[in-house]
């Protein structure tokens, strides 16, 4: 089993998070039509109500069917940055913890399929999830003037 995938996933939202809170000095600041707490409540959204119910379902080997997931016309304006951010730490860390228990199988034989994707195991859905923070984190560095890696 390759878990270097996780330790990305790790190191990805830690990345996330320190960029959402040095932005936070500059109350304007915006990455397109969302503001920081809009990004960090999306984040927290994505993984709880997307990548942690797939994951779970192709594991489970019911072979499900996903459409195109988004969030993008929620109203996060209830929600504070930092509880955002402890609530995707907190589910991020739950669904690696979940993760680590699969067999070889369940993580890569395993499937779903996505309408945009096509065939999806758990790793492809990793994959998705670790790309999806890179674009978040692209957006944050293109604000802060500058790459993180």
């Amino acid at each position: 089993m390759n878990d270097q995938i996780l330790e990305q996933l790790v190191s990805s939202q830690q990345l996330v998070i320190a960029m959402l809170r040095v932005s936070t000095e500059d109350p304007s600041a915006r990455v397109g039509a969302w503001d920081l707490r809009d990004i960090a409540a999306h984040l927290a959204a994505s993984e709880r109500d997307c990548y942690v119910p797939r994951i779970r379902a192709i594991a489970a080997g019911e072979n499900p069917t996903f459409e195109l997931f988004t969030n993008d016309d929620t109203d996060f304006s209830g929600i504070h940055l930092e509880e955002a951010l402890d609530e995707w730490t907190a589910t991020r860390l739950m669904l690696i913890g979940y993760v680590t228990t699969l067999d070889e199988r369940q993580r890569t034989e395993l499937a779903g399929h996505h309408e945009q994707y096509g065939r999806v195991t758990v790793e492809r859905y990793l994959e998705i999830a670790l790309k999806h923070d890179r674009d978040h984190l692209r957006g944050l560095e293109l604000l802060a003037g500058q790459p993180t890696r």
